[in-house]
């Protein structure tokens, strides 16, 4: 009862600590990096849970992710709490918390040992590196598929207790929903491989008999050699060992091939949908050296900024790393892997902490570069657990060793968490719109292009025109095949109407990015205003065909097919925007008067009817 009652009590200060740290984004605002394409702007989206919807969500790879999950949760959302940024923020808190508490509950179960599993589920909780993931609504996928990988460990947990098949699908099951919410969990089957070596110990328990001994014999006066065909009973160590961890191994790795069939379709999934978005970065643009030496040299970085994270911004600028670089990172990488593996034996959790966050950052290391960042803390959310736990097991073996009083560590285990709480207050404090959050980028890295375009693009939302220019400027100078940056700087010349310039820099932005939308979108309602029925035609339509569609161009679409009195492909067109725009009354009357003209007077009167009450 007593230890019921001391595990309860750690999950509430898990769940009362986190939540006041994390309290503060109730009242942030969406930031103009994929908040609009998630949620923001996002129609569907905001219609909530529809059928229409979430057979758009399972066949939609918008931003180059297949996530059906994750759209879902977003629609919930909505359809419950509207589309307010507020509670689409504190659901992503709500879901770090469960998955904070859930990690907490696992390795408690897995390895009996309250103090290190408390302490590593609140390093989890708090550290900086973490808040990318939680204050950033549009990295709900980092949080929910984070909560569908805890309880799959556990689910795999019980399942080791005691076999059976139900216990079995319910691990593939929960496996299933993880991946449909980032295909990040792709390496999830290899750590629980990883977690029957240690600390399930199910190597051990399929360990077979060892092998009869000989019975030592009288020795002869020869001095003990052996007749010829006399045998010993033993085979050679190496031989036995190797074919006795083979056998011990095939078994569990049979369990996990299922999970694996599971983590190559995600990846292959991954792989299609981001080439088709465009995400993907040819060997052309970025050699495999290159790629190699910047995911060494990451490798390094995390870890550093889980040790002492200062400087953490929203988007790194890649950069060429000096051979110096990639080579001191590959030595410092080479002996940690030797110092865990020399002493994993002994020390089991060193080699499951360091294999767990080697894996499990694969996806994301950059060998298979998608965009233009050198790293992201968002893709430490899952890939620090391993170090965590390493620590927090090497800690407590440290303690005992040196026969300290439970005072000092558990005083030393509060300043690393309290540390971790200031630190991670002011970091989530950077989020609170997209001003505060690249104007702390631009403080913090060099050359960041990303951080001068964004935030030109909220100066000139908020009617700062001259000095939102000034930063895209600037981003055009650092990268100027950046096409989102000379969309931006169109959006800035339309509004201080020099529309011919806005045109040539929307064409621009279509010359860098064929599939850009929203410069087509664009370029297709100046048409309109110029009156340019045919130019505006072919815009819309280049705008609806793009792997992630403009859905407003179906609405400027039917205006232009108006303009050249092809009423049917108005209709129709007006028709296939009402999908995505439902609650527009001017949609509706555009509709109910073709109808009119049509003669089809009872629809038209049902258009109009709504559009009075919108």
């Amino acid at each position: 009862m007593k230890t019921n009652r001391l595990d309860l009590i750690i999950v509430i200060a898990l769940l009362v600590v986190t939540a006041a740290v994390y309290a503060q984004v109730r009242d942030f605002d969406y930031v103009n990096y994929d908040d609009p394409f998630y949620v923001r702007d996002n129609l569907i989206v905001q219609r909530g849970l529809t059928g229409y919807g979430v057979k758009w969500a399972f066949t939609m790879t918008t931003l180059g992710n297949w996530h059906p999950l994750t759209w879902l949760s977003y629609m919930l959302d909505c359809q419950i709490f509207g589309a307010g940024p507020g509670v689409h923020h504190l659901v992503n808190v709500v879901f770090h918390v469960l998955n904070a508490i859930l990690l907490f509950l696992v390795l408690r179960r897995m390895t009996q040992a309250r103090w290190p599993s408390a302490f590593a589920a609140a390093l989890f909780a708090l550290h900086p590196l973490h808040v990318e993931s939680v204050a950033w609504i549009s990295e709900r996928k980092d949080v929910l598929s984070a909560f569908f990988w805890m309880l799959t460990m556990g689910a795999y947990v019980l399942y080791a207790e005691r076999k059976g098949p139900a216990r079995y699908l319910l691990v593939v099951f929960l496996f299933a929903a993880g991946l449909m919410a980032k295909s990040m969990l792709m390496t999830l089957p290899l750590i629980l491989l990883l977690m029957d070596l240690w600390p399930l110990g199910r190597f051990e328990k399929t360990r077979p008999p060892a092998p009869a001994q000989a019975v030592p014999g009288p020795r002869g006066a020869s001095g003990g050699k052996k007749r010829r065909g006399e045998q010993t009973g033993r085979k050679p160590a190496a031989q036995a060992g190797t074919r006795g961890d083979l056998r011990r191994f095939l078994p569990l790795f049979a369990e996990k091939v299922p999970l694996l069939a599971l983590s190559i379709a995600a990846g292959v999934t991954a792989i299609i949908t981001q080439q088709k978005s465009g995400a993907v970065v040819s060997l052309t643009q970025m050699s495999l050296a290159d790629r190699v030496g910047n995911a060494l040299v990451s490798y390094v970085l995390y870890l550093w900024k889980a040790i002492w994270p200062s400087g953490l911004a929203v988007f790194y600028p890649q950069q060429p790393w000096s051979p110096a670089a990639v080579l001191a990172s590959a030595l410092l990488l080479a002996a940690l892997s030797a110092a865990v593996f020399r002493w994993g034996r002994a020390f089991p959790y060193l080699a499951f902490g360091w294999l767990w966050y080697l894996v499990t950052l694969v996806p994301v290391i950059g060998l298979v570069k998608l965009g233009d960042a050198a790293m992201a803390d968002r893709y430490t959310y899952i890939p620090l657990i391993g170090p965590f736990v390493a620590v927090s097991w090497g800690a407590r073996d440290l303690a005992e060793r040196l026969r300290l009083p439970p005072a000092v560590p558990a005083a030393a285990a509060c300043g690393v968490l309290a540390a971790c709480m200031i630190v991670t207050h002011g970091q989530i404090g950077h989020w609170y719109d997209s001003h505060a959050l690249y104007t702390r980028a631009l403080a913090v890295t060099e050359k960041n292009y990303l951080a001068h375009t964004n935030l030109g693009a909220a100066l000139i939302a908020d009617g700062k025109v001259d000095e939102g220019l000034g930063h895209i400027e600037k981003a055009i100078e650092i990268a100027p095949r950046f096409a989102h940056a000379h969309y931006n700087r169109g959006v800035a010349l339309e509004r201080m109407e020099r529309r011919s310039e806005a045109v040539e820099a929307y064409k621009k932005a279509l010359a860098l990015n064929p599939d850009y939308a929203d410069a087509a979108y664009a370029n297709g309602n100046l048409a309109l205003e110029r009156g340019d029925a045919d130019g505006a035609v072919s815009y819309f339509e280049r705008a609806i065909r793009t792997p992630e569609p403009q859905p407003r161009a179906f609405a400027g679409l039917a205006e232009a097919y108006l303009l050249k009195g092809r009423v049917d492909e108005a209709l129709s067109s007006s028709l296939a925007a009402l999908e995505w725009q439902p609650a527009d009354a001017k949609l509706h009357y555009n509709i109910g008067s073709i109808y009119i003209y049509k003669g089809r007077v009872d629809e038209a009167i049902g258009h109009f009817r709504e559009a009075v009450r919108l």
